[in-house]
């Protein structure tokens, strides 16, 4: 099976206006160029098959979602904190707590 390359100079047929999420699946070979792109443009890059979607219909008794992130946030305050310990040697509890706050809300996550 021959596969596609996809660089800087074609990388826009390949994806769909609005797109926030670029799948590579096995038919496909990214050029550094192409992955530079997909930075610039602040499109995910993601190796493997785009998954299923299934389309289902909304109801009115249906509430509406919370957004992922906000979800997950108390969460995600826990993996930060574990990976400035872990990964950068940060020990002291204010310096961690300061750069949590600075991370949730450069995601934009209200706390």
């Amino acid at each position: 099976m021959a596969k596609q390359l996809v660089e800087r100079g074609n990388i826009a047929q390949f994806i769909n206006p609005g797109e926030t999420t670029f799948y590579v699946d096995q038919t496909l070979l990214l050029t550094p160029g192409a992955k530079d792109y997909l930075r610039e443009k602040g499109i995910a890059l993601v190796y493997g098959d785009r998954p299923a979607t299934v389309a289902q219909p909304a109801t009115a008794s249906t509430p509406p979602e919370k957004p992922l992130l906000a979800t997950q946030e108390p969460e995600l305050r826990v993996r930060i904190g574990e990976m400035l310990k872990n990964d950068f040697a940060i020990r002291d509890r204010k310096h961690i707590d300061d750069v949590t706050l600075k991370v949730m809300d450069r995601l934009r996550i209200h706390r």
